[in-house]
């Protein structure tokens, strides 16, 4: 796995810039994120002042993802950028979803937990297929049409029984 630990200890005062490769070997250690494969590059542009840390996340690439409606693998383009600042104080607390704190003694910043949780942000709520251009689902009709035979329609009697009912 890449290592994401950043030395900040003894970093200079100005803008340092890191670029990262996130591919599966990154998304196999962590077991709820749902991605199966791609390479997503990261870009981290990181500026030292005498009080805090300015970081700036820039993600692009593309993904694989399981489609939610036919099981198949799909790719997906994601790109975001995220701001963190990083202040010294005497522990480690959140202040906000884009403040933190770190103790002054810290050495190293380790920004794994933080590459994750914004790709989980970028991941979209509904993975399927993206419909073509005329608006039809692209997914695949063999194992859409297979789980359709296993989806049984019931209902329920007590609401059948009011389909008798003459409103007028």
């Amino acid at each position: 796995m890449v290592e994401f630990k950043i030395p900040i200890k003894g970093l200079s005062l100005g803008t340092h810039d890191y670029v990262y490769k996130i591919d599966k070997s990154f998304f196999d250690n962590y077991e709820f994120l749902e991605i199966e494969g791609g390479v997503l590059d990261l870009n981290l542009d990181l500026v030292k002042e005498s009080t805090l840390l300015s970081l700036t996340f820039k993600f692009n690439g593309k993904i694989s993802l399981k489609c939610d409606r036919c099981l198949d693998l799909f790719d997906i383009h994601l790109e975001n950028n995220f701001r963190l600042i990083v202040k010294y104080a005497a522990d480690y607390e959140e202040i906000s979803d884009e403040i933190i704190t770190v103790p002054s003694s810290e050495s190293n910043l380790d920004i794994s937990q933080f590459v994750f949780e914004y790709i989980n942000l970028m991941l979209p709520l509904k993975k399927a297929h993206p419909d073509d251009d005329g608006g039809n689902i692209t997914c695949n009709k063999d194992m859409v049409n297979r789980i359709d035979g296993y989806s049984e329609q019931r209902n329920d009697p007590r609401w059948d029984a009011l389909k008798n009912i003459n409103l007028d």
